[in-house]
């Protein structure tokens, strides 16, 4: 089957606009057409110019390669970037580039380092691309130009388990092709290669393209080459059936110096006669109704329930429905196999909110549970379980396209229960795996200094329904034998042996093969076998969700960014990199002394007394503190530059701009503001609102006043209006407009959070943005600090682990998570956290970053003396400087420049040309470029009122997801046990120039 579906490309005037292109994988039983589609209406459509398409069959494994040829019309280069997902069994073997007219070969990287390098390079306009495995079985391909009038090879590989993909429970392996090119191809080939045993009949072959297919060539080879012709149809190759004969089918290969085996061995007729599971008399049934429910072929899961019903007849049912929180059960009683009430509840199930097994709790009254879900688990305190809190066997049916196949199986072998995959199985094969117990692995007999490393291991489910059972793992000598027992228990356990002999049946599949499978088997608990799984992958560049594929230009790049490349240049980069070890710990020292001399600057500005009379009256200033002629050496790439300039162009303007309320008496470019205190409860008591202002009175002697703002929505409004028992209604009407905008879900939960006084129901919507993007860390920031607004740290800080590992070469990612982690009181984490900020070099998008963590890490020392391991931290950067004022300015998207002003009470203005005010008020540098933090602080603030500003200057981001959403802290006594912090957070359309958002009164 085909890994393209859907593209869709948009012209990428240098520097700016994104190109997006969208593939997806067509199901066994239908297809879909390649559409290249431009989201510009202007722009000529993108072509595939050819392509080439070869398969490589080997018993139940094939490879598919698809080499294809894009044309771009257009006079502007193109971005790429190609999302799919696989089916179970599947996974990405090979991606390849043209560079330079010769095509370059990946090579495997951590995910982290890849998509770092990746958007460096492309800022520096050459030819990176990027594959990358996203949530569940999920990927995506990142490729950077598609050149203005002219072409891009691209080549994306992947292998499948035919056995496991098959829809019959046979033991004849098959494997269908799906084609839907948009447009005629200049050239078309396609050849199909199947190895089979000795004497086997060569594979069966049809096809509805428009093409006469050719007889086998030797038996085993099938090839097909057309001009000018459009490939729409199917290809269908019924395959040899494995063979029952007593020796197992052993076929072996030489791979980076060791010799592998892979061997098919037909299971003995006693292990094909699982045990029955006795028959339940109460079921529970675990229902996925997060908003990606409605994504799952629920014709398939009803198909299957009514099979399942008529084997067991008689049962009690308890449904409990899974969002971002467990439901209460519901029960039904289903007698002689009619479930008519139960599949009337199911067919109006609302989908809305996140995936979660939080909340989950175990029935003593129920047998089995079946598990209905795509396993993509993205929101709540339980996404890492090892296993669910189930007394009882736990059966996992997946109907989607877009899931965790392997998070599935385990959550079922784990619980004693069998995986059903329902895109691969028709409702009669899976109920009958589902009312059986599959045998296991018993043991594994064998010499280990002739053998290692052999797969599966004790304890993995042996699947029974194809009649065979594969071994894998390494020769280590000329001949070995494996004795594997499986069965339920040692009473009925039967032995298979396989004998593998040293250059045996000769190909090119056994290694990878293996590879595949030891990483399939070590995905089943990936927090313990993370690093084995990641060498494994980098060694075989397979594609997993800590390893991606990457290519780059020159052998300069890959001598910068410490990657292996490919064979052809690998001598060079070896005896080039030997001079780049020494720089390197160099750099280190030399990061630590430059945070050491910063830190001897601020104990300079801390120590010092400045004034608090009225300041003197200064002219305005006109020059930027960051001219242009100093914003070119920040780094990035000519264009991100010349942004840069242009910005530092616009502030050279008098610093007392006027501000934007005050011309006509609103402030039109805030959408919502959001105000909680993290040490209290969400709910807000409306008498402590002071002309349209919310005045909360800390016991330091100093207030906060914090604006509040509403959209101007209709949804609001309506929400506004009616009745209690119909807003979640009219929320549900709403959202199918609105379903695919993250501020919707932002003021509709804000909504219920203060107005509606509904909590729970708050953070079922505000859950969904997790449901938005499967990797997309900008709206991952959003839902972690609107999750802390709400006063729950707890549900905050998986969020924000995750975008540690989407976006870990940011360091705005450590420290959410690291002040999450002190609002849990995990403090030993959160000062490892700042201190990975304040001793790694970072991009020049976050200057000076390193002391604001540093502040920040002094601050925990503090105030937790003899609770922390400081030993990893350099002793002359321990020195706390407590301020009596400190606000912090963040936002969630690249690209963005948003500065914070500050004007105290003498009415002079901390800004980023004026970073040192009279009294003795600090500015931190100047983010043009990425998301803050920018920083002020006063050590002893002067009496009276600070007023808080954003300026918002507009972004050059690539992409335009949404409105910039920006986090404001104001702190009291910063550094001390009584410290006090309030959180806004605001929305940010249209490019105003100050925005005020609140104030800070100090004194009585």
């Amino acid at each position: 089957m085909s890994i393209f579906h859907i593209m869709k490309f948009c012209p990428l005037p240098r520097g700016f606009a994104l190109l997006a292109v969208f593939l997806l994988i067509l199901t066994p039983i239908a297809r879909a057409q390649i559409a290249l589609n431009p989201t510009d209406p202007k722009a000529e459509r993108v072509l595939i110019r050819s392509a080439d398409i070869s398969t490589e069959i080997t018993g139940r494994f094939a490879v598919t390669t698809f080499d294809l040829v894009f044309a771009n019309p257009n006079g502007r280069d193109l971005e790429g970037t190609f999302e799919f997902p696989l089916l179970d069994g599947q996974r990405v073997v090979r991606f390849a580039l043209d560079i330079n007219g010769a095509l370059r070969e990946a090579v495997p990287v951590e995910k982290e380092k890849g998509r770092v390098v990746f958007e460096e390079i492309e800022r520096r306009q050459v030819d990176p691309g990027l594959l990358e495995q996203t949530a569940g079985n999920n990927y995506r391909a990142r490729i950077f130009p598609i050149p203005a009038n002219g072409t891009r090879r691209i080549v994306i590989a992947y292998q499948e388990d035919l056995m496991t993909a098959s829809t019959a429970a046979n033991k004849a392996p098959r494997y269908r092709l799906a084609l839907n090119f948009p447009n005629e191809l200049r050239t078309f080939n396609l050849t199909a290669s199947v190895f089979a045993a000795p004497g086997a009949k060569p594979a069966q072959a049809s096809t509805s393209l428009a093409l006469k297919l050719p007889a086998w060539s030797d038996g085993h080879v099938l090839q097909v080459k057309k001009e000018n012709f459009t490939a729409r149809g199917v290809l269908d190759l019924k395959l040899p059936a494995i063979s029952t004969s007593a020796r197992p089918a052993v076929i072996t290969e030489t791979f980076n110096g060791r010799e592998y085996f892979y061997a098919e061995a037909a299971l003995p007729a006693t292990a094909l006669k699982a045990n029955a599971r006795p028959e339940p008399k109460c079921v529970g049934i675990l229902w996925d109704a997060s908003g990606s429910g409605r994504d799952r072929n629920h014709k398939r899961e009803f198909a299957l329930l009514d099979a399942w019903f008529a084997a067991v007849r008689n049962v009690e049912v308890k449904l409990v429905c899974l969002r971002n929180t467990a439901a209460a059960p519901i029960t039904f009683k289903v007698r002689r196999g009619k479930w008519s009430e139960l599949r009337a509840a199911l067919e109006k199930t609302i989908y809305d909110g996140a995936t979660s097994f939080d909340g989950l709790i175990d029935d003593a009254s129920v047998d089995e549970w079946l598990l209905f879900s795509d396993g993509v688990v993205n929101f709540g305190t339980t996404q890492n379980l090892e296993k669910l809190p189930l007394r009882a066997p736990v059966h996992a049916v997946n109907a989607s396209a877009k899931a965790a196949p392997a998070f599935l199986r385990r959550l079922a072998a784990q619980g004693g229960g069998e995986f059903a995959d329902l895109m691969a199985l028709d409702a009669k094969t899976a109920t009958s795996r589902l009312r059986r117990i599959s045998p296991r692995v018993l043991a594994v007999e064998r010499d280990p200094e002739a053998v290692a490393q052999i797969f599966p291991e004790v304890g993995a489910p042996v699947n029974t329904e194809n009649g065979t059972f594969v071994v894998t793992g390494i020769l280590r000598q000329q001949s070995a034998t494996v004795r594997v027992k499986i069965g339920s228990n040692e009473n009925d356990a039967q032995a298979i042996e396989v004998a593998i002999n040293s250059g045996e049946n000769t190909g090119s599949l056994a290694a990878r093969a293996w590879a595949t499978t030891k990483i399939n088997h070590l995905a089943a608990a990936p927090g313990d076998n993370r690093e084995d799984i990641r060498r494994t992958s980098r060694e075989f560049r397979i594609v997993t969700p800590d390893t991606s594929l990457i290519v780059l230009e020159t052998l300069a790049d890959y001598i910068r960014y410490d990657i292996e490349p490919p064979a052809e240049l690998r001598d060079e980069w070896l005896k080039q990199r030997r001079a780049t070890d020494a720089a390197t710990n160099k750099n280190r020292k030399q990061q630590i002394d430059r945070i050491v001399t910063m830190l001897h600057e601020r104990v300079q500005w801390w120590e010092k007394e400045f004034p608090k009379d009225k300041p003197i009256k200064r002219p305005p200033e006109t020059k930027p503190i960051h001219p242009a002629s100093e914003v070119v050496i920040l780094g990035g790439s000519e264009r991100q530059n010349t942004v840069r300039q242009e910005q530092s162009r616009r502030r050279e303007r008098p610093a007392a701009a006027p501000r934007a309320n005050d011309a006509d008496g609103e402030i039109v470019a805030i959408e919502r503001f959001m105000v909680s205190d993290a040490r209290q409860a969400a709910d807000l008591d409306r008498s402590g609102f002071e002309d349209g202002r919310r005045v909360d009175k800390p016991a330091t002697g100093s207030f906060i006043a914090l604006q509040r703002w509403s959209p101007s929505a209709s949804y609001l409004d309506r929400l506004r209006r009616a009745p209690e028992a119909e807003r979640f209604s009219i929320y549900l009407e709403e959202r199918a407009d609105h379903a695919r905008e993250p501020g919707f879900y932002l003021d509709v939960a804000e909504y219920f959070f203060d107005e509606a006084k509904h909590t729970p129901t708050a953070l079922q919507i505000l859950s969904n943005l997790a449901e938005l993007g499967l990797e997309d860390a900008a709206l991952l920031r959003v839902l972690g600090h609107r999750l802390v607004q709400a006063g729950r740290p707890d549900l905050a800080l998986p969020v924000f682990e995750r975008v540690l590992k989407i976006r870990g070469e940011e360091p705005q990612s450590r420290r959410d998570l690291a002040l999450v982690c002190a609002k849990l009181e995990q403090y030993q984490r959160t000062a490892d956290l700042l201190w990975e900020i304040v001793s790694r070099k970072w991009d020049d998008r976050f200057p000076e970053i390193e002391m604001i963590a540093l502040g920040e890490l002094n601050a925990i020392v503090a105030t937790h003396a003899g609770k922390l391991d400081l030993s990893k931290i350099d002793a002359r950067l321990l020195k706390n400087m407590p301020v009596g004022l400190r606000v912090i300015l963040t936002w969630d998207a690249d690209n963005s420049d948003i500065d914070l002003w500050v004007d105290d009470p003498s009415g002079d203005r901390a800004m980023y040309s004026r970073p040192l005010t009279y009294q003795g008020g600090r500015m931190s540098r100047d983010f043009t470029g990425g998301y803050g933090p920018e920083e002020f602080l006063v050590r002893t603030p002067k009496a009276g009122k600070y007023t808080v500003r954003i300026n918002y200057y507009g972004d050059s981001r690539q992409t335009a997801l949404g409105p910039v959403t920006a986090q404001v802290r104001l702190i009291t006594d910063f550094g001390t046990a009584s410290e006090k912090e309030k959180l806004i957070t605001v929305r940010l359309v249209d490019k105003k120039e100050e925005l005020e958002i609140g104030s800070i009164v100090i004194g009585e």
